[in-house]
Formats: C-alpha cells, structure tokens, sequence
C-alpha cells in the first residue's frame, strides 16, 4: 500500500497494490474533510500496469471497512468479525 498527499504523485501511487491519494472532501453538512482516492491494482515489473480509480473522495473515518472488503474482494484475504471498538 503507498499512501501519499501530494497532487505530483511522489509516492507513486499509480503502482501500488492499494494506493492511496490524499485530498479533502466535503461531508453531509458541507464541511471540509480529510479524504483519499483509492487505487487499486497497480504494478511494475515484468507485467506493468498502472492502478485503476476504484473510488474517489472516500472520507477518512470511511476507509477502514472499504479496505477491509477490498483485501478480501481482491487479495483473498480471510474475512473476520470485527469489533466495533477497533474502527
């Protein structure tokens, strides 16, 4: 996984398993948030390819189950109850 904030992509985001861009967002009420783009699927080698958008905008406090469901859709992770205090 890259994470990264700046708009240049200096942490290549676009080759990452799961990247992810930093950006702001705006909530319900139309206050400014922190958020993330997500990319999904990127690599180098043999066989590059650059990540796909998977979603856009995701606030922050959103991303844990997105990533969740994304280990287990995409990279056969072992999907396990989770308790409501480890959000």
């Amino acid at each position: 996984m890259h994470w990264i904030g700046c708009p240049n992509s200096c942490g290549q985001v676009q080759v990452a398993d799961i990247g992810f861009l930093g950006c702001l967002t705006k909530d319900s009420s139309g206050k400014i948030i922190e958020a993330a783009d997500i990319f999904v699927g990127g690599h180098v080698g043999s066989d590059p390819h650059l990540a796909d958008v998977y979603k856009k905008f995701v606030p922050c406090d959103e991303l844990v189950p997105i990533v969740a469901d994304l280990l287990v859709e995409k990279f056969w992770a072992v999907s396990r109850e989770r308790e409501e205090d480890e959000e």
